[in-house]
């Protein structure tokens, strides 16, 4: 074909033919890696004018649209069942197979055992209507629920190809908000659809007794908007308004709800009198709901929005008999009316309506708010004279007595709105903001009280005591999150220790619950993914002996699972169902039921990802109906085998372990990481990714600890290599081969683990990891200007090779290649022996589809093409004085590390388009210099400036469509 032609469908046609002849000759030649010979040739021929921008951006475009089918076919796969009816009659069945005994089926239905946390974690890579696309195609469906014709799908697919897949605007705190609560919305729908259906059925089993049920199946709960661990930018005024915002949605819609019945109880004149009561009180609490919110949202400093917020806090606090405080003074209002209809259909809607509002109270969510535990040191430090370390072993006894007798002599203090405005420390803000919360939201709310980072007794110790000073102790529920290796391997003697001192176990048994947060992300990139859920899942089994052993079987126990969407945080890639049996496992079920302790297991849906199912509601149904499966079905009487035989067990996820702990130290490691940072991706969150850093270059990454979990496992994907999901395993099975295969085949829970691992093994790539690489290697640059004739071309080769050896990263990275890639061949050896074992049983190979995999390479060749492109335009750009915030060499820098936004809009200012003129001034004479058109820079900026930018942006886009084929973010 000749080159000349190649646009568009031409360009792709090539593009494959080649990648296929290259595959051909890299099976000859090891040095030959065809992604990268298939990228560098690319950028030739763009470079030559063979192949213009509009034939790249089509490439592009189609790619993005097979990543994004491919994605839609395994959405739908992933959550199951989707039918709605099918779904329904599932629900049903689920009911149905309840005890036959009032009382036991009561029990099972009012009381979750499952609870729904929204999260907002920077996982916003696509925009919305996307998402609602992929959807409606996974279910074959368009967005109302009816089934799509052949032409509705056309349209679907027509749609896709044409977007804009990224999110089209930066990321805030208020779009994350508005995000989470139409999803909040949909899952509460659903919910109370299914609350419905159990009315159904015990009207149909339990005649005499249905109207007393309040069924609660699962709980809602958020923190966009609350959680406070990392970040500094979120003003308590500003969570105060978001908080009120979610009760707004809820106040609107139990409205809502009261008006329609009002219209259907019009035949039955008892029951309109209390439905006209319970409009009147709702009415109202939206007003002032409202009114709260357009006072929060004013500005702290200003002297008229402090009045104005005094004013309201005056007006909410105002004894007043019919004040809305909270949802226990209507539940009667609903039983009134419930106890009155003759209607039986009507009364299976107030009864949901009375359920919703015992269980949820006042607020579309239940709220939880987050902090660090080092934030609540710094609060007490002074007040102790606390000059170490909490766990210090010469102090730690000490502190944990003091902090108890402060907790016996603490007397609770009252406080205001002003009060809460003067508070700087963190931690006491947070509790003081909760005591008002209280007050003038919902006083029966069951806050939630994450505390990040926990490591010791005396942090809780602590909490307890800030809750007790502002009077709150007997209405939060404190939460530890365990999820360094520290907490996870003492987190049993934290809470034991905890609860040996009184006051601590005073607060437990008066609560009646003791509240956990198990966390996936950072424990699966220090320990391993797998060996951080294995080491999770002991820790749960410790804490039921623990209170088993304490006298404390009688407390409810709830189990936050804090992990993503993606499998380097937790998310099980097989189904949805598997995601909930891999945290919340048939192990940890059974020994916690053996015990008698009732467990509540909560489960984390983290930002866009996570949101994703509840964007439409047959996929929200189907969500809510596997996990009704899991919540409702016992687990099997007997354990799984991987439990009888600890030592294989714990001696594999040892080596795991082992090999994360020494990678994860690793400098050469930090510097991959480094290298691009997260700058292949567009902001995908508004907590900021990058830290801050000194000086004028881009921030020199020294440990992983610096990035956070998401951007960390964000640029694993985006290197094609997943690392922290599938390191160490290859020389974990190599210890003992034949056990590994016995287990494999006798243990379910064993296969799940081993999933994550060749689903990590499926989408990693040496070949797209080398190519990354590569491209910093001085030695390349040098090649490539040797083999060409072109002065320019030799010219801008050696200089780009110049500033790779000024890097001095590609050593390092060559380096860490060579311990990812030993790693990955031992792996493969061990699966490779495991499948010809196996083969009889039909066991598929462990790889991705043909079509998935050229799609894959075609979009990691393209945007190399385009880092390609930009290293050799950035060497062009123009000397310049040293006066300026960056030298010419820090600016290369910047694009090597693919900061190019930073370092064109640097560019910009220090070559403006067009020079500022002299202002018409009638001077008294004439001047011929400058010339009328000024001095300009345009041709830097048409020829050089513009176009790199352009090339990020294709980067990025081409990252996002890179996401659809990993299925999440990070």
């Amino acid at each position: 074909m000749d080159a000349a032609t190649l646009r568009d469908d031409d360009l792709l046609t090539w593009l494959q033919t080649s990648l296929e002849e290259l595959r051909g000759l890299a099976a000859k030649d090891p040095f030959a890696n065809p992604v990268l010979l298939l990228a560098l040739e690319l950028e030739r021929r763009w470079q030559a004018g063979a192949i213009d921008d509009l034939a790249v951006d089509g490439v592009i475009r189609k790619l993005t649209l097979s990543a994004s089918l491919e994605r839609a076919e395994r959405l739908g796969a992933h959550v199951g069942e989707h039918d709605p009816e099918r779904n329904a009659t599932q629900q049903r069945a689920l009911f149905a197979a309840l005890p036959d005994d009032w009382g036991a089926f009561r029990a099972a239905v009012e009381q979750p055992s499952f609870g729904f946390v929204f999260t907002a974690h920077p996982t916003f890579a696509h925009a919305v209507d996307v998402q609602i696309d992929l959807l409606c195609l996974a279910l074959d469906r368009d967005d109302k629920g009816l089934p799509l014709d052949a032409a509705a799908r056309e349209a679907l697919v027509d749609r896709l190809a044409t977007a804009e897949h990224r999110t089209r605007q930066p990321i805030d705190l208020d779009t994350e908000h508005r995000l989470s609560l139409a999803a909040i919305d949909r899952l509460r729908r659903v919910l109370s659809t299914a609350h419905r259906r159990v009315l159904d059925v015990a009207r149909e089993r339990f005649p005499e007794h249905w109207r007393q049920l309040r069924p609660q199946l699962a709980t809602v709960a958020t923190w966009v908007g609350y959680d406070l661990d990392g970040r500094a930018d979120i003003p308590w005024r500003t969570m105060f308004e978001k908080r009120l915002e979610v009760q707004v949605r809820q106040l609107v819609s139990l409205r809502d709800r009261v008006r329609a019945l009002l219209a259907r109880a019009k035949a039955e004149p008892t029951v309109l009198s209390p439905l006209e009561l319970l409009e009147a009180r709702l009415a109202l609490a939206v007003k002032t709901a409202q009114e709260g919110v357009a006072v929060m949202a004013g500005d702290a400093d200003d002297e008229t929005a402090m009045e104005q917020l005094a004013a309201w806090s005056r007006e909410a606090l105002r004894p007043d008999p019919i004040r809305l405080a909270s949802a226990r003074q209507l539940v009667p209002i609903v039983e009134r009316a419930l106890e009155r209809t003759a209607d039986d259909e009507l009364a299976l809607d107030l009864a949901v309506l009375a359920a919703e509002l015992a269980g949820t109270g006042l607020a579309r969510a239940q709220t939880h708010l987050r902090i660090n535990a080092v934030q609540l040191h710094n609060a007490i430090r002074k007040q102790l004279g606390m000059d170490h370390a909490p766990d210090d072993p010469s102090y730690r006894l000490s502190y944990l007595d003091s902090i108890v007798t402060l907790i016996d002599g603490a007397q609770p203090a009252t406080i205001h709105f002003g009060s809460l405005n003067a508070e700087r420390t963190t931690a006491r803000r947070v509790f003081m903001l909760m005591a008002q919360l209280l007050k003038v939201a919902d006083e029966d709310e069951p806050l939630r009280f994450l505390i990040a980072e926990t490591e010791s007794a005396f942090t809780l110790l602590t909490a307890l005591y800030f809750a007790k000073l502002f009077g709150i102790d007997e209405r939060i529920d404190i939460s530890p999150l365990f999820e360094t290796e520290k907490a996870l391997t003492r987190g049993v003697e934290v809470v034991g220790e905890a609860l040996g001192r009184r006051p601590y176990r005073e607060y437990v048994r008066r609560r009646g619950r003791l509240c956990l947060q198990m966390g996936y992300s950072d424990a699966g990139r220090y320990l391993g993914q797998t060996a951080a859920a294995v080491r999770i899942e002991r820790l749960k089994l410790e804490i039921a002996a623990l209170l088993n052993a304490a006298g404390l079987g009688d407390v409810e126990v709830v189990i936050f699972d804090t992990h993503g969407e993606s499998i380097g945080r937790g998310a099980h890639p097989a189904s949805f169902a598997d995601r909930l049996a891999y945290l919340n496992t048939a192990e940890t079920r059974r020994r916690f039921r053996a015990c008698g302790i009732r467990v509540k297991a909560e489960a984390s849906f983290q930002g866009g990802d996570g949101y994703l199912p509840f964007l439409h509601p047959l996929t929200a149904e189907a969500v809510l109906t596997r996990v009704l499966e899991h919540a409702l079905t016992p687990p099997p009487p007997t354990a799984d085998p991987f439990y009888a035989d600890d030592v294989y067990a714990a001696e594999f996820f040892s080596v795991v372990n082992r090999f994360s702990h020494v990678l994860i130290d690793d400098p050469d490691y930090a510097a991959l990481l480094g290298a691009y940072g997260a700058n292949m991706l567009d902001a995908t969150g508004s907590r900021a990714v990058r830290r801050q850093h000194e000086g004028h270059g881009p921030p020199n990454l020294e440990h992983p600890s610096q990035l956070r979990a998401i951007p960390n496992n964000a640029i694993l994907q985006q290197l094609g290599f997943l690392a922290n999901s599938l390191g160490g395993a290859g020389a974990a099975i190599a210890k003992n081969p034949d056990r590994f295969h016995v287990l494999y085949a006798e243990s379910e829970r064993f296969r799940r683990l081993v999933g994550m691992i060749e689903h990590a093994f499926k989408y990693s790539d040496p070949a797209v990891l080398r190519a990354h690489v590569d491209i910093l290697d001085p030695g390349l640059w040098l090649l490539r200007g040797a083999s060409t004739t072109e002065t320019s071309r030799q010219e801008c080769f050696r200089a780009v090779a110049a500033a790779c050896e000024r890097s001095g990263v590609h050593e390092r990275l060559v380096r860490v290649y060579r311990v990812l890639m030993r790693d990955y061949l031992d792996l493969a050896e061990g699966l490779r022996r495991h499948r010809r074992r196996q083969r009889e049983e039909g066991l598929s190979p462990i790889v991705v589809s043909a079509t998935t995999r050229d799609t894959m390479h075609l979009l990691h060749a393209v945007r190399l093409a385009c880092m390609l492109r930009m290293f050799a335009l950035a060497v062009q750009v123009p000397d310049f004085s040293g006066r300026h915030e960056m030298t010419r060499e820090e600016i290369l820098a910047f694009v090597l590390h693919l900061d190019v936004d930073a370092a064109v809009t640097t560019l910009k200012r220090i070559f403006p388009y067009q020079q500022t003129t002299a202002p018409a001034v009638d001077w008294g004479e004439t001047a011929t210099y400058p010339d009328a058109d000024g001095e300009s820079y345009r041709q830097e900026h048409e020829q050089l400036f513009d176009p790199l930018a352009e090339l990020a942006d294709r980067v990025r886009r081409i990252s996002a469509a890179l996401v659809h084929h990993l299925g999440a973010v990070g």
